[in-house]
């Protein structure tokens, strides 16, 4: 099961933003952030693609599990 709230809010920090700032970017209300990271609400496509416009991150991106994501290169951390 995809967690689009729980990815959402995760990727949203990662880039130092608030909910306000990220809604502000994406030119929706931040109630609508708020609703979708707390999983009330489910964003539409149209709407998670103006979030994910905010981010240099591609919808597919978004969606790719873990897994599918290509192989890091470099020495394996400890």
């Amino acid at each position: 099961m995809l967690d689009i709230g729980r990815k959402l809010q995760d990727l949203r920090e990662a880039h130092g933003l608030s909910q306000r700032a990220l809604a502000r970017r994406a030119g929706i209300s931040n109630a609508l952030i708020s609703l979708i990271e707390k999983e009330k609400t489910s964003p539409s496509v149209a709407s998670l693609k103006k979030i994910l416009d905010s981010f240099p991150v591609e919808l597919s991106d978004f969606f790719a599990s873990r897994s599918d994501a290509p192989p890091k290169t470099g020495a394996p951390r400890k």
